[in-house]
């Protein structure tokens, strides 16, 4: 990154939409989010369905990065990198559309493994929280990262399961169990915390009223069931929810809902922090590192 310059920023391919976040960087290496892009193209319909990306839907991924690409130059924002993570990991026309992204717009993809979009959940600033008594979920469209920092080892794992996965009635049994087994390993007292990440459950605690910052198992599993019942419009019109999150926010909510199960004392949080935040700071400090090297 030249050192000149004052903003970086990434492109995080989702199952549900593709992200743009911009941010400043600060002194000492702290960041400041500065611009916030979100664009609604599900890919994970082509992967949960097909496990092929269609020719059209390439036509759509390609114009938005080039979008984004020229929004980061416009800006004079170092793009230190793209990742992808559930959807692009299914597809498997994979390697084709990353090469031709890159020759066609010089653009690299990083697709994340499971375990490595899980591992950045190693970068959440837990603020007002305890580390140890706070588990962080990221559900997303296409898999779910879970993530506790314990004194004596770190429990991190990602699964098949997701709200786009599940609105295509494509989760499977073997997943949950999966999920089931991780939690069984977890003592219930030790969590106090169940700190939802990502845009899914900023809105589930937003459905739940201006005053929430946290909810029980009971009032998570109140809002589920509300949201079940009311139609995508309703949903939209009631809840402000964007179209592409309407119709998969229940099944996000049950997700929480079956985490929370397991530890019923815990309280369930929204935050602003996302993965996009973990992968930015980490990819600073590499090149911070990389150029110190250099230097020496």
């Amino acid at each position: 990154m030249n050192k000149q310059s004052k903003k970086v920023s990434c492109i995080d391919i989702g199952s549900n939409a593709i992200k743009y976040r911009q941010y400043r960087l600060l002194p000492n290496s702290h960041l400041e989010l500065d611009t916030f892009k979100r664009v609604s193209l599900r890919l994970g319909s082509d992967a949960f369905s097909s496990g092929k990306m269609t020719d059209e839907t390439y036509l759509d991924f390609l114009t938005v990065l080039k979008k984004l690409k020229k929004h980061a130059k416009k800006k004079n924002a170092a793009l230190l990198g793209i990742f992808a993570t559930s959807a692009m990991r299914t597809f498997s026309n994979k390697e084709e559309i990353i090469k031709k992204i890159k020759k066609e717009l010089n653009l690299e993809i990083e697709i994340l493994s499971g375990n490595e979009e899980a591992s950045l959940l190693k970068f959440f600033n837990y603020k007002e929280f305890i580390d140890s008594e706070s588990l962080l979920v990221d559900v997303g469209g296409g898999s779910t990262e879970l993530y506790l920092s314990d004194k004596n080892e770190e429990k991190l794992k990602s699964f098949n399961l997701g709200a786009v996965r599940i609105l295509k009635g494509l989760d499977k049994e073997k997943n949950w169990q999966e999920l089931s087994n991780f939690l069984a390993n977890i003592n219930s007292e030790q969590v106090q915390n169940i700190i939802g990440i990502g845009g899914n459950a900023r809105q589930i605690i937003q459905a739940a009223g201006v005053l929430k910052d946290s909810l029980n198992l009971e009032e998570l599993q109140k809002i589920r069931s509300r949201l079940g019942k009311l139609s995508l419009e309703e949903k939209i019109s009631d809840y402000n929810f964007p179209t592409d999150r309407a119709d998969i926010i229940e099944h996000a909510a049950n997700i929480f809902e079956f985490i929370l199960l397991c530890f019923e004392n815990a309280k369930f949080f929204a935050s602003n922090w996302n993965i996009s935040d973990g992968y930015i700071f980490k990819k600073n400090a590499e090149i911070s590192q990389a150029t110190s090297l250099e230097v020496s």
